[in-house]
């Protein structure tokens, strides 16, 4: 997957506007779930190419939430999500709509069946983050500042977990705040991105205390 050029700024490459906002986060659930049916694993590849191609948001998300569910702490996955996010957050700092996976973590597989079933629990949650998510303090969310710092975050949390991914608890642990700012991105709710700093504060906190 070759990635395509888009106008220089980090906001560029979150998700488009007209796809963004609180409903667009059960419609990345519904095309996750959909990707799902009739395979028995699905490649990372396949997940960049269907989700990543509405904006690094929505690609963002499903890591993140892969991260924090029993998904990610499948042997190997956990640092493959990681090196996922990373790379999200390098072509985000860019400018760039698009990634461009390595072989090898392009084929990086996972069961369908958990991807499947993660997809069904998380329905419930996605309506209800509908409905109380909303268009608010969008420089957080959208602005150049906070995006190209989220992106340095994402750099280095994703690129931590290549080491930090041995140990499973951390995996979770970083998805947490990687999963708030990807879903104040795409629903552009900065408050909800708020959280995320916060939240990577405190977990920053529980793995320097594991170390």
């Amino acid at each position: 997957m070759e990635p395509s050029a888009s106008h220089a700024g980090g906001s560029a490459a979150t998700s488009n506007d007209a796809q963004a906002g609180p409903e667009a986060v059960p419609t990345m659930i519904e095309r996750l779930q959909r990707l799902t049916e009739g395979q028995e694993t699905i490649t990372l590849g396949e997940l960049t190419k269907e989700i990543g191609s509405q904006g690094h948001a929505p690609l963002l998300m499903i890591a993140a939430i892969f991260m924090i569910l029993p998904v990610g702490m499948i042997p190997g996955i956990g640092g493959a999500l990681g090196t996922l996010v990373a790379l999200i957050g390098f072509y985000t700092l860019l400018g760039r709509n698009g990634i461009w996976l390595p072989g090898f973590l392009a084929k990086r597989e996972i069961p369908a069946d958990r991807v499947r079933k993660a997809a069904e629990r998380l329905r419930p949650a996605a309506d209800w983050l509908r409905r109380h998510m909303h268009r608010r303090w969008e420089p957080l969310a959208r602005g150049n500042v906070s995006i190209s710092a989220i992106a340095v975050i994402l750099i280095v949390t994703g690129g931590s977990l290549l080491i930090l991914g041995a140990i499973p608890v951390t995996v979770p642990l970083v998805g947490l705040p990687i999963t708030a700012f990807s879903l104040g991105i795409l629903a552009r709710d900065g408050v909800i991105v708020a959280v995320g700093y916060a939240l990577l504060l405190i977990a920053g906190g529980a793995v320097w205390l594991m170390l």
